[in-house]
């Protein structure tokens, strides 16, 4: 949307894309914008992370640390708007050069209308896994809350998406002239329509074709949102990520037992590239019945390439029906349906614990929890860049078996 708005408020095609990729890796694009929930107020504290994630994602005047209902977001409050303000005051010999800082401050202003209310706090309950609320952001219960995708879908929000439309046109239109060229903008009244169509496509497919129809034909920034495919599968990478190679796919984390270390390393290596999830929850589950029924079905469903068909299945704070896991197992069974990594590096996102004694780029955080003989790993994949996984592992007799995985929406 960033990108179409720029277009017409006379961007050339280079400037809008650089607009647009600015904004784009704010949301898992870019290191300086990589900062977790699980690990920054969750299975750590880390006030820099906290506070770095809500002024991108929730801009808020209230303070970090600080209680969720002081942290509210207003849909262009003066904090959503105030990255886009500094923009405005860029002089025109140096427009050129702000375009991707340009994008990032509309994702924030985009953002406030996303996640507008009292950030919920995830996790928690029977998951086993407890987040500090003064520093945890989640999707306001009011919008689906912080296990579920909704917040961001603009089918749900159709009033929303035109205000951050508009938002964001006005910003555009207002940006200094860049190379000394006068941009011509279309009247917002002439283009408004044009919105609707958007923001009521409910899948790839159609964003996709709604995009074709205004022009634009590269549409690989879809890869990764959480919508389904719809008619046809969506197997376009983007490549406007920026983000370095990790070094190995082991977490290097020198202070954690060896044998933990060594047992998720072989857990996620499996996990990756696995077929049968059956035999994958034997080697490395709880002994045979419901509770290993049940990982196995979370095992499969995480790695689904279409995350969108499955994101209310995935997400489910309760076991999985009978009829359910049918139903995973049809889509998994589909051809193409689970994604192929080249090297088990590939299939990670990379994290950077702002944490003392951690290496500095990891595949998977390791914390051993203050219940004794537990511990919970954190991950992100490559095909889930808006999740974040956490996978529960307790000490037995048999040694470390993987006991629950659980995810929740993160940016």
């Amino acid at each position: 949307m960033t990108m179409w708005l720029a277009l017409k408020a006379g961007f050339n095609e280079r400037e809008a894309a650089t607009i647009a990729t600015g904004d784009q890796r704010v949301d898992s694009g870019d290191m300086q914008y990589t900062d977790v929930g699980l690990l920054y107020a969750c299975l750590g504290k880390d006030d820099v992370g906290a506070k770095r994630a809500g002024s991108h994602h929730y801009p808020s005047a209230g303070p970090v640390p600080g209680a969720p209902e002081a942290r509210v977001v207003a849909a262009g409050s003066e904090a959503a708007m105030k990255p886009a303000a500094a923009m405005l005051k860029v002089e025109p010999d140096k427009s050129g050069f702000m375009l991707l800082k340009l994008g990032e401050a509309l994702h924030i202003l985009q953002e406030s209308w996303t996640h507008q209310g009292v950030p919920e706090v995830p996790f928690g309950g029977k998951t086993g896994i407890d987040c500090d609320p003064s520093r945890a952001w989640g999707h306001p219960k009011a919008r689906g809350g912080a296990q579920s995708h909704k917040a961001d879908l603009t089918r749900y929000w159709p009033a929303d998406t035109l205000a951050a439309a508009k938002a964001t046109y006005d910003v555009l239109v207002q940006f200094a002239p860049v190379d000394g060229v006068k941009r011509k903008p279309q009247p917002w009244d002439a283009i408004r329509p044009q919105l609707d169509a958007f923001a009521k496509a409910a899948t790839k497919s159609r964003k996709r074709a709604w995009f074709s129809a205004q022009g634009i034909a590269d549409v690989s920034f879809l890869e990764g949102i959480s919508l389904p495919d719809g008619k046809q599968p969506f197997d376009l990478r983007w490549r406007g990520r920026r983000q370095p190679p990790l070094p190995t796919d082991q977490s290097r984390q020198h202070y954690v037992d060896p044998a933990l270390l060594d047992f998720f390393h072989a857990f996620f290596e499996r996990w990756v590239s696995a077929r049968d999830f059956n035999a994958l929850a034997a080697a490395f589950g709880p002994p045979a019945g419901p509770r290993r029924d049940e990982l196995a079905a979370r095992l499969k469903v995480w790695r689904i390439r279409d995350h969108g068909r499955v994101a209310d299945l995935a997400h489910a704070a309760r076991a999985l029906s009978d009829e359910e896991r049918a139903r995973i197992d049809q889509l998994a069974s589909a051809r193409n349906a689970l994604p192929k990594y080249a090297t088990t590096l590939d299939a990670y996102f990379p994290l950077l614990p702002n944490i003392e004694g951690v290496s500095p780029l990891l595949p998977f955080f390791i914390a051993e929890t203050s219940k004794d003989r537990v511990a919970v790993a954190a991950v992100k994949f490559r095909h889930l860049p808006y999740d974040a996984l956490a996978v529960r592992a307790v000490k037995t007799a048999r040694g470390w078996r993987v006991d629950s995985i659980v995810g929740t929406v993160d940016h």
